[in-house]
């Protein structure tokens, strides 16, 4: 049973999850988690997932076994279900508005390899794997019952994930989560003041103009580190076409994603070693007015520190990295050799 509850002093939703503690958690173990033969996620141990919804196959291949090289699976432990009825429990006078935990929780497993990081896979498996990523989104984008997607990798012990093997995942949710509602309220006062402007591209060519910020600037994606960032080393990747989920991203899109996203986890890994971390895109449903102003992007999020009582008690984080000198250490490590291409390290993943 899962529930979406409102605070009624704040306006702020929580969801309340039990089953999610039931999670096996990789990480409260010795340091290289559960070895290759006891993890649901490696190839021949298909039977102990749910059926998949989702796979990249050879012609012929049979779901549900071996021989893939990406596969989509219903997670096992949803934060959101399909179906999730109501609860039986009336509301009591200091209670806020709670509404049914309904949705999707998907996971996409991203090798059916045991260990190595996305930083370490080839751009033509990063690929797939995005592939995978936009028809899942497309296809729960076909009904309306969904308002917003996110997409996200939790990598590491602070970053909230509970295992090894690399993985993405999948929440649809029938309401607008409050980022994504500051986010579709700023962009829609910027079209309101600059009619037929996007935020987004504004800001892309303010930094492009500076420079200071930007990690990298191709011809379909452009990268660079937030001017108010929360968090040091902190990445937005914002393709130059407009367009308001992840669903639309073009081949060409899909295809330069695949290259510089491993590229830039690498120069991570050089400039800060073993840091935990998440990555999120984040799309409104193509049914949502908001879809029109917004413009999806992928933020790339380091959890290098952890917040203290004045981050938590206030909302306002404190980044001691500053961007501009996040921006230069990434610059630099992109253009070392071991950043050009994926090495056959491995190391944890959740």
């Amino acid at each position: 049973m899962s529930e979406f509850r409102q605070d009624p002093i704040t306006g702020r939703w929580a969801i309340v999850a039990e089953n999610r503690s039931a999670r096996p958690n990789e990480f409260a173990a010795p340091p290289s988690g559960s070895p290759p033969g006891e993890c649901p996620f490696c190839e021949g141990h298909e039977s102990w997932t749910p059926p998949e919804v989702a796979a990249d196959r050879g012609p012929g291949v049979p779901s549900d076994g071996p021989g893939w090289t990406v596969r989509a699976i219903p997670n096992k432990f949803p934060t959101l279900a399909p179906g999730t009825g109501s609860s039986a429990e009336e509301a009591g006078a200091a209670d806020g508005e709670r509404r049914p935990g309904s949705g999707v929780h998907e996971v996409i497993i991203v090798s059916p390899r045991h260990a190595p990081a996305l930083a370490n896979h080839p751009p033509e498996q990063v690929r797939r794997v995005l592939r995978i990523l936009r028809e899942r989104l497309r296809t729960h984008e076909r009904g309306e019952e969904f308002a917003a997607l996110l997409a996200f990798e939790n990598s590491g012990p602070e970053s909230g994930g509970t295992l090894f093997h690399p993985h993405l995942q999948i929440v649809a949710l029938p309401q607008v989560p409050p980022l994504l509602q500051e986010e579709a309220g700023g962009l829609a006062r910027f079209a309101r003041e600059n009619p037929g402007s996007c935020g987004y591209e504004w800001v892309e060519a303010g930094e492009r103009e500076h420079r200071v910020r930007v990690v990298s600037d191709g011809p379909e994606l452009f990268a660079f580190a937030p001017f108010a960032s929360e968090h040091p080393f902190e990445v937005r990747i914002l393709p130059h076409r407009h367009a308001g989920s992840f669903a639309e991203a073009s081949a060409a899109e899909v295809k330069a994603l695949s290259e510089l996203l491993p590229a830039i986890l690498r120069a991570l890994r050089a400039v800060a070693p073993n840091a935990s971390y998440n990555l999120v895109t984040r799309s409104f449903s193509r049914h949502r007015p908001e879809h029109r102003e917004y413009h999806w992007h992928l933020d790339l999020l380091p959890r290098l520190v952890r917040p203290d009582g004045f981050e938590m008690g206030g909302g306002i984080a404190v980044n001691p990295v500053s961007p501009e000198s996040a921006a230069e250490a990434l610059r630099d490590a992109l253009e070392r050799p071991e950043a050009a291409a994926p090495s056959e390290t491995t190391g944890p993943k959740s």
